[in-house]
Formats: structure tokens, sequence, C-alpha cells
């Protein structure tokens, strides 16, 4: 099993705890790191490979990587980078298997043996946010994961196989940006996996243990107590993988809402924190290579959206690092 993630600089401290985990849990996977920046970085502990975004776009053939990265923010450059991570993976390892992306945000705990078992049957493994529906008269958490996507894009799985990499293939096309009515924010690449149960041989992993976050605190399948040294969850069910994004502070406060009075989630989360802000020293907040033109001039937001709508309506040939913020597209 090869675990492929993508990240910027500044998100290389999570990326070592995630590949720090994979190897406790699963010493025989390996760990890939796709790098969205300019500037390479060299080896690094758990981590098997390193490359830039720019390597893995010229190596499946997407040679127009600075029209393509233009588009986007610091924050989008995950979701931007993930459907030509699991092409390269696919491609650039054929003995291999399976094929896991994992958000840097995620947290390994116990082996995937259930993501390899569906694997047996299936050529895509997917995640939903919720397992649980809400109440009858309150439906705004279905509304709100009808604009995000019904599946989590931070945990896909993928067999070697031809199926699997005709769902790649069309992830990336799909989530570049190139025509109109791309969905807007940051998630821009779950809204599509939506389709992906019935365009491919896909499977929907409903194990409450994968992807315990913030979204899914509420559910009753998802209490956390400690067995021992393990986490676990409602009826003894193994905690597989948690995902520590607090986007906007969401954890925090969904543990506070949901888990007021009982402190395991906040003990995990601290300790979690903890691991984190000692490698972030080793790795500390940088600016991202791809929001300056090569002027030095910061990028503006509202430059990146003309630019996106001007590139659906004709082709702007220009390298676009190479202008300004005050450029006719």
């Amino acid at each position: 099993m090869i675990i492929g993630t993508v990240v910027n600089a500044s998100g290389l401290a999570q990326a070592r705890l995630m590949a720090g985990s994979v190897k406790r849990q699963m010493p025989d996977a390996k760990v890939l790191v796709c790098l969205v920046e300019e500037s390479p970085v060299g080896p690094l502990p758990d981590i098997d490979w390193i490359f830039t975004a720019r390597q893995i776009s010229g190596y499946i053939g997407f040679h127009d990587f600075d029209r393509y990265i233009f588009k986007f923010n610091s924050l989008q450059c995950g979701a931007a980078m993930k459907g030509q991570l699991l092409t390269y993976l696919l491609e650039a390892f054929p003995a291999e298997e399976h094929i896991v992306y994992l958000d840097p945000e995620m947290y390994v705990f116990k082996p995937f043996d259930e993501i390899e078992h569906m694997l047996s049957y299936y050529d895509v493994v997917l995640t939903p946010h919720h397992l649980e529906p809400s109440d009858a008269w309150d439906c705004t958490r279905e509304i709100g994961t009808l604009q995000d996507g019904t599946f989590h894009s931070g945990l896909v799985a993928v067999k070697n196989s031809w199926e699997g990499r005709n769902f790649a293939d069309w992830w990336m096309k799909i989530i570049a940006g190139d025509f109109g009515g791309q969905p807007n924010g940051i998630f821009t690449d779950q809204p599509y996996l939506n389709f992906a149960p019935a365009f491919f041989n896909t499977g929907i992993l409903r194990h409450p243990g994968y992807n315990l976050a913030f979204w899914n605190l509420h559910e009753n399948g998802r209490q956390l107590f400690r067995a021992g040294d393990e986490y676990c969850l409602t009826n003894h069910t193994p905690l597989r993988c948690a995902n520590f994004s607090n986007f906007l502070g969401l954890l925090d406060s969904c543990i506070d809402t949901y888990t007021p009075h009982d402190g395991t989630y906040r003990q995990m989360w601290n300790e979690y924190q903890q691991n984190w802000a000692w490698l972030s020293l080793q790795h500390p907040a940088l600016p991202w290579s791809y929001d300056y033109f090569y002027s030095g001039e910061k990028i503006a937001d509202e430059t990146k959206l003309r630019y996106r709508a001007a590139k659906i309506d004709h082709l702007v040939e220009a390298n676009p690092f190479t202008l300004s913020n005050h450029s006719d597209f």
C-alpha cells in the first residue's frame, strides 16, 4: 500500500505526524508527499518520497502547470492536486495494488484492514461525512453536505486497476476548474465524488472508526472512549483514523458542544497539538510560492478569480506569473 498526501511547506509538520502514524500502524506501507511549492525539500523521517507538484504534473503529461495552479489559493492547492497525485501514484507504481490518499491532518490509530478487504471487491472506496441522518426537523447538516459533498475527499482509496485508473483520471480532469459552473469555496474536489458510485465500481466504507472529525462528533456511533492504550468508539468499535482539521476553529467548537463533560476527545486532540507544535518548530509557516508573481507582487484573490473566469472563456497565452494584478486577461 502507498499512502499519498498533498501539502504546501506550512503543512509539512502535519504531514510528518500523519506519516509517523502510518509507519507505526502499517510498517510496510510507503508514504509519498506531493509538495505544492517551487523549491523541493530534503528527506524527512517516515516519508519515503517527496516530490513537488510540478514534478508530478510533468510525469503524468500535465505540462501546463503554471496556468493550472495560478487559479487556486494556498488552501485550495490540496484539493487541486489530489486527482493528479492519485493518477501519478497509479502510473508510477504499477506493482502497488492499493493506493490511498490521506489528508495531512489525518492520524492513523489502527491498520486499514477494512479498506484492504473492500479493495478486493471494489476499485474505489469512499468514506461518507455522515453515517447517521439528522432528526427530521433539522436537515441543516444534510443541506451543508450537499454543498460540500457527501463523501470526504480526505480519505480516498483506489485499486491499481483499469477502473481505478479511470476514476483517478476522471477526478483529476473534472476538478481542474477549466469550465463554467465549478463549485466555489475550498473543497472544490469533493462534490464530484457524489457521482463516483454511479460512474465507477465504488464501495462505501461505513465503518465509524474511519474519518472521525468535527463534522460527525454528534453521531451516537462515534462516542469516543479509551480502553487501555487504545481509543475505541461506541460498541468497542476500533478507531482507525481521525481527521484533526480545525478549520475555522470548528473542531474546538464541536468538542465543546458535543463532548463537554467527557475529556477523552479533548485529551486526544491536546496530545496531537503538542506533537504538532513540536514539529512546527522545524517546519514554520512560510509564504506560499504560488501566491506571488515572479516580480514579487502578491497575487490578489480577485486576480485569481478574474484569471479563472478568463481561462474558461478563452485561451490566456501568457504565463500568468509573469503578469501583475493590473493585467487584463
